[in-house]
């Protein structure tokens, strides 16, 4: 089966090549493990191509598989994601994790301590606008309150609780099971006295309510008390003899004052306990606005002995009781309707009521891979309150910082990455794309990550992108043929799209064994310019002679490695002693020396046959074009400068000996740009370091090559 792409469209990322693709625009799986690995050096558009794949906002695709064809948010592709984005550097361990509804749980988590903790917020700031701050604050007792929310407001007016007795799953119960109330019309100065009152230590509402079932004498004195008090306290701060109201000289103030205070005692004495009072808080009374007009009822009450206006009173009271409750359950049913916490409960509820979204296949792999790799035990449960538990070596896991685990950081790395393997695994999607998967590991993991891939996935088409060789050839060594392997070209006035290679040369890049076996047989039949073939090689087989232990081809060929040599060398009797000479394609004898090679081009050339080797015959003509400007910087340099090459015998030392002064700018300039050109010195490390003669051609496109070129040329010319 494979994936046929026919548009691929991420802002200008792409050329005009990938819309429409009409060419290197299959993906093919190989039967054995269906893997597809594409190969693309940094700035070709593996992370674009990603994002294409994602369905990222702004990107189009459109694709055939299995017979069907495809655009945008098809469902086809699972993305696991490059290490940064999976968010494995920093944070707690709960961010590795297991799959989405895992994921989700702990998101749910979240979302629903932030709408309780604002519920009860809300909720604090309704009773504090109602000045409830107490568990015995009487309008939380309301008879017209449902039972549970009586005790739940209860708790939110305890200072020390705050509400945290009631669990998440209490307070959905409870508020699912409220409805709203409607409100009939009243005198807000009625409502607002009821709650000032009430807020009072000793409230008036609660001394009236006493009396209820009381009977009362009759007591006609009884407005005298507040005529009586009226009167002494004026006659207590005027100290006149002279009646502040008539004029009326002469008076006696202190017996008047005595006449006046014995009358009101007189009739207070002759009240009942509870009237009596109730009767010196009214007398009192200096309300803004007495809204229930308690003073003159109370008075003609006591006055007449008529307890039916004490009733009608209290029903009052009673009324207004029933509103303020209905009021009140309103609030804060408007608050936890507002705060959606029903839908995150309902919807978490239903999460941890499942088992952990792991199964018994899925928990032996973590065992296989992922303990025995770590050499710790994890286990994942739930407790009981549903609430998901693993642990590490007997430790708790979750919701530990990572810098508290016994862990390091390519274990928690290769942690993160296995469970993101297991989320693909179990998702919908036939076609697993996992992009740079060993970047951020060692060898050891490396190969752990590999086995993965390979085990995890093994149901899974998967799809790799890389920039590693490493990876390749991982994958090769667990199962030999397991993956197609495809360079990925995108850029303008070059072949673009996923390029397939050979199983020849596939082969070649991964194993030095069949690379060498190669030069040894079936290369040199298909050299269509045997002089370029053996110039190309120079690096290669400087190399090889080096591990080989041939110091005297080693020693031969460094002369013409660097641009300041002047001496010839038999390059072709190099070549027939390390690989041999199957065919007689290659002379007896080539003799080269720099200058010979400063004056060669491969611009417009074949070096291999193009058809059987393409790679070969690209990576060919950048290894001479690697060697050429070499040598040619190399030789401008020694030649301007005068440079002492015995002492300096590396172009890193050449470059500083060439432009040695910090403080000139022009100078460190020039030996910025000189040090950071790929071809220069990076590259050469491959050649000859660890004879990855396909790493550098691969790791460049032509175009990028050739900028750097003319780059070079054009600043040799300005020495």
């Amino acid at each position: 089966m494979a994936l046929k792409f026919n548009k691929i469209e991420n802002a200008d990322v792409f050329t005009r090549d990938f819309n429409p693709l009409r060419r290197n625009n299959v993906i093919e799986f190989p039967t054995t493990e269906e893997i597809a690995v594409i190969y693309g050096p940094n700035g070709t558009g593996k992370t674009s191509l990603i994002k294409v794949l994602s369905d990222s906002p702004h990107t189009k695709v459109e694709f055939e598989y299995d017979g069907v064809t495809y655009t945008s948010g098809s469902g086809i592709f699972h993305i696991v994601n490059d290490q940064n984005n999976r968010n494995i550097i920093s944070g707690e361990t709960r961010d590795f994790f297991l799959g989405d509804n895992i994921q989700r749980e702990f998101e749910l988590q979240d979302q629903l301590a932030e709408k309780r903790s604002a519920f009860i917020s809300t909720v604090l700031s309704i009773l504090k606008g109602y000045k409830i701050a107490t568990t015995k604050h009487p309008l939380t007792d309301l008879a017209a309150l449902d039972a549970v929310l009586k005790g739940f407001i209860k708790d939110c007016a305890n200072n020390k609780s705050k509400g945290d007795h009631y669990t998440n799953e209490q307070i959905v119960t409870m508020m699912s099971a409220l409805t709203r109330i409607e409100v009939p019309e009243y005198d807000e100065a009625c409502l607002n006295f009821l709650v000032e009152d009430y807020g009072k230590k000793k409230p008036i509402m609660t001394q009236v309510e006493a009396l209820a079932g009381e009977t009362l004498q009759p007591n006609f004195h009884v407005r005298e008390i507040e005529e009586n008090t009226e009167a002494i306290s004026i006659l207590s701060r005027f100290h006149k003899d002279q009646c502040i109201v008539c004029d009326t000289q002469g008076i006696n103030r202190e017996a008047l004052l005595a006449a006046k205070t014995a009358n009101r005692d007189t009739v207070k004495e002759a009240l009942d306990p509870k009237i009596k009072e109730l009767l010196e808080e009214i007398t009192g009374f200096v309300f803004g606005v007495d809204s229930f007009n308690l003073k003159q009822r109370l008075l003609q009450t006591i006055e007449d002995g008529d307890m039916t206006i004490v009733a009608q009173i209290l029903a009052e009271i009673s009324s207004y009781k029933q509103i303020f409750a209905a009021i009140l359950q309103n609030a804060i049913l408007d608050a936890y309707e507002q705060g959606s916490i029903a839908e995150t409960y309902r919807e978490y509820h239903e999460l941890i009521s499942t088992t952990p979204d792991i199964s018994q296949e899925d928990y032996l792999y973590i065992q296989e891979i992922v303990s025995n790799s770590m050499s710790k035990q994890l286990t994942v449960e739930r407790d009981e309150n549903r609430r998901l538990r693993i642990r590490l070596s007997n430790q708790e896991f979750l919701g530990l910082p990572r810098d508290e685990l016994p862990l390091s950081t390519g274990e928690q790395n290769f942690l993160s990455l296995t469970f993101e393997f297991l989320k693909a695994k179990n998702s919908a999607a036939p076609v697993v794309v996992i992009d740079d998967p060993v970047s951020s590991f060692d060898s050891i993991y490396k190969n752990k990550v590999v086995y993965a891939i390979v085990k995890i996935l093994s149901h899974k088409k998967r799809i790799v992108l890389t920039h590693n060789t490493d990876l390749i050839r991982l994958l090769d060594g667990q199962y030999r043929h397991c993956f197609k392997l495809y360079l990925l070209n995108n850029t303008d006035g070059e072949v673009n799209g996923f390029i397939p290679l050979r199983n020849r040369e596939q082969d070649m890049l991964i194993s030095l064994e069949k690379l060498l076996d190669a030069f040894r047989t079936d290369v040199p039949r298909k050299v269509q310019n045997v002089e370029l073939y053996l110039i190309s090689m120079i690096p290669f087989m400087r190399g090889y002679a080096n591990i080989a232990n041939k110091r005297d081809i080693f020693e031969s060929l460094t002369q013409v490695m660097h641009g300041y040599k002047t001496e010839s060398v038999d390059i072709a009797s190099a070549y027939i002693e390390l690989f041999g000479n199957p065919g007689n394609i290659i002379p007896a004898s080539y003799l080269v020396n720099v200058s010979d090679i400063l004056l060669k081009s491969v611009d417009a050339v074949t070096i291999v046959d193009n058809a059987q080797y393409p790679l070969l015959n690209r990576t060919l003509k950048h290894s001479f074009q690697y060697l050429y400007l070499r040598l040619a910087v190399e030789k401008a340099l020694v030649d301007k400068f005068n440079i002492d090459t015995e002492r300096n015998t590396q172009l890193g030392q050449i470059i500083s000996v060439a432009f040695p002064d910090d403080n000139d700018i022009d100078q460190i300039r020039s030996r910025i740009r000189l040090t950071s050109k790929k071809t220069l010195i990076n590259e050469f490390n491959h050649f000859e370091g660890n004879l990855s003669i396909f790493q550098p051609a691969i790791d460049i496109t032509d175009h990028a090559l050739s900028t750097e070129k003319a780059n070079l040329m054009t600043f040799i010319e300005n020495l």
